[in-house]
C-alpha cells in the first residue's frame, strides 16, 4: 500500500477532517523520517498537532514516548494547548523549546560532566559581566576586545561544539582567543553558572560521552518532531541527530525559504542535506496557504523564485484573488509616514481595528519617525521587543537575592545586590571581597566573615550585616512556602520599603511588578510542578517537594523565557510596529511594508556581499510579504537623510522583481525628480528663542540657558537612558524614553539631560 493509499484508509478520523491531501499525507505519515516543507500560512502547527494527536489516538503510542520542539515558549505554550484539546493524554507529550529540554536533562544528569546539578542560567547582561571580569583578571584593555564581540565569538563556538580544549587541538586562533574562553568557562563552573549555549554544547557532549544516558533518551522518545528546522543551529542539528539514532522516527517541519537567521547561528543546510542525513526520507509540501488572498502570495512566489533553492514551492490560495499589492513611493521619509497614517486612516474607518494592522521595517531604527508623528496625532500603537519583565530591575534583583540564599557561590548575584538597596558597601569596598576572593579561589559570600576582621570597624560591620542577612533568608527558606518566602526576602532586605518610599509612580509600577512575581510562583507551584515532575521523572513527590526545590525549578524556569520580550501586555487595540525579523510567525489583515529601498531593504552590506547575504535578505522580503492577510502595502521613499546627509535610493530591486500585474500603484504626488528636489519636507518648526536673553551665572541654571531641543533629537538622560524628543517649548522638553519609562515632560536646562 502506497503513503496514499494509507492516508485514504484513514480518512474515516476525525483528527482528518477538514484536512487537504498534503495535510493528511504529513500526520499519517508516521514511520521513518520525514520532512515536511511548510510554507507561509499552511498550517504547520495543527498539523504537527494532529500527528501528535493521531500517533495518541489511532496508533496507540503513548504520549511520554513523544517529544516536539519548537524555539520559541510562545509556541511551546502554543503547540502544548493545541495538543491537550485533541487528545485526552496530550498533555503528557513532552513539548518544549531546545534549551528548556536541555536544562530538564541536565537537571538530573549533568553531575556526570563534573558540575553541580542545581546550576543556574546566565543571562546576557551577566555574561558581559563576567566577560568584563575574565578581561580584568587577564589584564586586557575591554576597548581593544569588546565583551559583546567576546560573547559572539564564545556563541559561536559553542554553537559548533567547540570548547576550549576542541579549539586548542585544531589550533584554529592565535589571538588570545581560546585563553579568554577557556577563563570564562573556569568562571562560570566556579559560579555553579551556565549560558544559554552550554545548554545545548553540554547535552551534547553528555549523550557523546556516556552512551547510557543517551539510550536511555533515545528508547524514551520514539517518536521526535522538531518545529522551525531551517532555524537549528549545528548543535541543534547534532542533539536532534543522536536521539533519533535508534528508531529513526523524525518528522521535522519547516521552510527553507523562511530561514532568516543565520546571524545567530542558523544553518539553512540542515533542512536542505536532510535527505541525505537520512537515506529513506519522505519529503511532503504543504502549498495551500490559508491566510493570505492570491494577489499577495504571487508577489511573494514572484520574489523568492530568484533564490537558488532545492526545494520550490508555489503557494496557492482558495481566498480568492483580493486585492492587490499598493506601492507608493513618496518625496522622503517624512512624507511616507505621513502617507501610511492617511491610509491607516482610511483602513480604521473601512473597518478594520487597529490590532490587525503592522508596519514592518528592515532596522529597528526605522520606527523613530512613525513614533513620533503617531504620538502627534494620537494614532495608538505598540512597539515589540521591549523591555521584557524577567529583564526589569527589580526583578532581576529579586532574582539574584533568591540565587544567592540557594547557592552563596554565585558570585554574579553577589555583586548585583550586596548594596541594594543601599547599605553602605561601595564599588571599594565590593572590589576588595572580589579580589580576595580571586586571589584565595574562593566564592565572594564565603570571604566576607574573614575579610570583614582586617577592614575598618565600620565597614567589617556591614559586611557582617550583609552576610548574616542572606545567612538568615536561607535558614526561612526550609520553614517557609515559596510565596511566603519571597514576601519574606522582599520585606527583610528592605527592597519593598525602599520602592515605597520613593512613592511614584514608577515605584508603583515596580512594586505591582514584584507581586505579579509572586502571583506567577504561586501560579507556577499550583499548575506546573506536578507535570515537570511527570516529566522529567523526577524523584519526588510534589507535596514532598522542599521550598528549596521548587525554588530551584521556578528560577530555571524563569531564565529560559528568552522571548517574552517579543510579546506585549498593554491593553487596548494598537497598531503593531516592529522589524520584519520579529513579526516571523506572525500575519495581520493589513500590512505596511516600509523603505522598501536598495540599501535598506536590502541592505547596502547584504548588496556588497552578494551571494548568501542577498539570498538571506530575499528570503526575508519573502517572509515580509507573507504576514499580509488582506491588505499589503509596499512604501519607499526617493529620499532619507542618513547620518545626517541626504540619500537618495532606488526602488528595493525585490520590488522589482515582482510581476507589476500584482501592483496598484497610488500616484506619486511629484512629477519628476527636479519637482522632488523642491520638495519641503515634514519636519517640526524648532522652537523660538527670546532675544538678549541674559547669561546663566555659575550659581544657578536660569531658564534662558536652555539648550534648544528640536522634535525628533535624539537625548539620553543619567537615569532614564536614552529617548526621543517629541516636543520642546524652550523651557520644558517632552521625551519619549524606552516602555519601561515612558512619556516625561522635563526642564531643559536639566543638567541629567544631554545630546546623543
Amino acid at each position: 500500500m502506497n503513503l496514499l493509499d494509507t492516508a485514504q484508509a484513514v480518512f474515516e478520523s476525525p483528527l482528518l477532517s477538514d484536512m487537504n491531501p498534503q495535510q493528511k499525507l504529513a500526520i499519517t505519515t508516521t514511520e521513518g523520517s520525514l520532512l515536511i516543507l511548510a510554507g507561509a500560512g499552511s498550517g504547520k502547527t495543527r498539523v504537527v498537532t494532529h500527528r501528535i494527536a493521531y500517533l495518541i489516538e489511532e496508533l496507540g503510542v503513548l504520549p511520554w514516548n513523544i517529544l516536539a520542539i519548537t524555539f520559541t515558549n510562545k509556541a511551546a505554550r502554543e503547540m502544548k494547548a493545541r495538543t491537550t484539546q485533541l487528545a485526552p493524554y496530550g498533555h503528557d507529550v513532552w513539548i518544549s523549546t531546545f534549551h528548556s529540554m536541555c536544562v530538564s536533562i541536565l537537571r538530573k544528569h549533568i553531575d556526570r560532566l563534573g558540575y553541580n546539578q542545581n546550576f543556574a542560567i546566565l543571562d546576557d547582561v551577566d555574561q558581559l559581566s563576567a566577560l568584563k571580569q575574565v578581561l580584568k583578571v587577564l589584564n586586557i584593555d575591554p576597548k581593544r576586545t569588546s565583551p559583546k564581540h567576546l560573547a559572539s565569538r564564545i556563541s559561536e563556538a559553542k554553537n559548533y561544539l567547540q570548547s576550549p580544549k576542541i579549539l586548542k587541538q585544531q589550533q584554529s586562533t592565535t589571538d588570545g582567543f581560546i585563553t579568554i574562553y577557556e577563563k570564562y568557562q573556569a568562571i562560570l563552573k566556579s559560579n555553579n553558572r551556565l549560558d544559554f549555549d552550554d545548554l545545548l554544547m553540554l547535552t551534547v557532549q553528555l549523550f557523546e560521552q556516556n552512551p547510557d544516558v543517551l539510550e536511555y533518551y533515545q528508547q524514551k522518545f520514539k517518536y521526535i518532531h522538531v518545529d522551525e528546522y531551517q532555524d537549528t543551529n549545528h548543535a541543534q542539528y547534532k542533539m536532534v541527530k543522536l536521539l533519533a539514532g535508534l528508531h529513526q522516527n523524525i518528522c521535522v517541519v519547516g521552510d527553507s525559504d523562511q530561514s532568516i537567521y543565520s546571524w545567530r547561528g542558523a544553518d539553512i543546510t540542515n533542512i536542505l542535506s536532510f535527505e541525505n542525513d537520512y537515506q529513506e526520507a519522505i519529503v511532503i509540501k504543504l502549498e495551500q496557504n490559508y491566510r493570505s488572498t492570491q494577489h499577495i502570495l504571487d508577489a511573494a512566489n514572484d520574489v523568492i523564485s530568484n533564490n537558488d533553492t532545492q526545494y520550490k514551492k508555489e503557494l496557492f490560495s482558495e481566498l480568492g484573488a483580493g486585492a492587490k499589492v499598493i506601492t507608493k513611493q513618496t518625496f522622503n521619509a517624512d512624507v511616507e509616514v505621513e502617507y501610511v497614517a492617511k491610509e491607516i486612516k482610511k483602513l480604521v474607518n473601512r473597518g478594520t481595528n487597529h490590532e490587525e494592522i503592522a508596519i514592518l521595517y528592515r532596522t529597528n531604527s526605522q520606527s523613530r519617525l512613525f513614533e513620533q508623528h503617531f504620538m502627534r496625532q494620537n494614532i495608538p500603537y505598540r512597539i515589540i521587543g521591549g523591555v521584557s519583565y524577567f529583564k526589569r530591575k527589580e526583578i532581576k534583583d529579586l532574582v539574584a537575592f533568591l540565587r544567592l540564599v540557594i547557592d552563596d557561590r554565585d558570585d554574579f548575584s553577589l555583586e548585583r545586590i550586596i548594596n541594594v538597596p543601599t547599605r553602605g558597601i561601595g564599588a571599594i569596598a565590593l572590589e576588595k571581597v572580589a579580589m580576595t576572593a580571586l586571589a584565595t579561589n574562593r566564592p565572594m559570600f564565603t570571604i566576607i566573615p574573614t575579610l570583614a576582621e582586617t577592614s575598618t570597624k565600620i565597614m567589617g560591620s556591614k559586611l557582617l550585616n550583609f552576610h548574616e542577612l542572606i545567612t538568615t533568608m536561607r535558614a526561612k527558606l526550609a520553614e517557609l512556602e515559596i510565596d511566603e518566602f519571597i514576601n519574606f526576602v522582599l520585606e527583610a532586605t528592605g527592597y519593598l520599603a525602599m520602592l515605597k518610599a520613593e512613592d511614584t509612580i514608577e515605584s508603583a509600577s515596580r512594586i505591582e511588578n514584584l507581586e505579579e512575581f509572586n502571583n506567577m510562583a504561586i501560579t507556577f507551584t499550583k499548575d506546573q510542578l506536578a507535570r515537570i515532575i511527570a516529566q522529567e521523572e523526577l524523584d519526588v513527590a510534589l507535596d514532598e517537594m522542599t521550598t528549596r526545590q521548587k525554588l530551584e525549578i521556578l528560577l530555571a524556569d524563569i531564565a529560559l523565557q528568552t522571548d517574552v520580550a517579543e510579546e506585549d501586555t498593554t491593553q487596548g487595540e494598537k497598531i503593531t510596529l516592529m522589524t520584519v525579523h520579529a513579526a516571523k510567525g506572525l500575519e495581520f489583515n493589513a500590512v505596511f511594508l516600509v523603505g522598501f529601498e536598495d540599501g535598506i531593504f536590502p541592505l547596502t552590506s547584504a548588496i556588497d556581499a552578494g551571494g548568501k547575504a542577498l539570498q538571506e535578505e530575499r528570503r526575508l522580503a519573502y517572509v515580509a510579504i507573507t504576514r499580509a492577510k488582506r491588505n499589503l502595502y509596499i512604501t519607499n521613499a526617493r529620499m532619507r537623510l542618513h547620518q545626517g546627509q541626504e540619500r537618495y535610493n532606488k526602488i528595493s530591486r525585490f520590488q522589482q522583481e515582482i510581476d507589476k500585474s500584482r501592483f496598484e500603484s497610488q500616484s506619486n504626488s511629484y512629477s519628476n525628480f527636479a519637482t522632488f528636489k523642491k520638495a519641503p519636507t515634514f519636519t517640526a518648526s524648532k522652537p523660538k528663542v527670546a532675544p538678549n536673553r541674559p547669561k546663566p551665572t555659575v550659581s544657578s541654571v536660569s531658564l534662558e540657558a536652555a539648550p534648544v531641543f528640536t522634535s525628533g533629537d535624539k537625548v539620553t538622560h543619567a537615569k532614564l537612558g536614552d529617548g526621543v524628543v517629541i516636543e520642546s517649548d524652550g523651557k520644558y522638553v517632552t521625551i519619549a524614553f524606552s516602555a519601561e519609562h515612558g512619556i516625561k515632560k522635563l526642564m531643559a536646562a536639566h543638567q541629567a539631560i544631554k545630546r546623543r
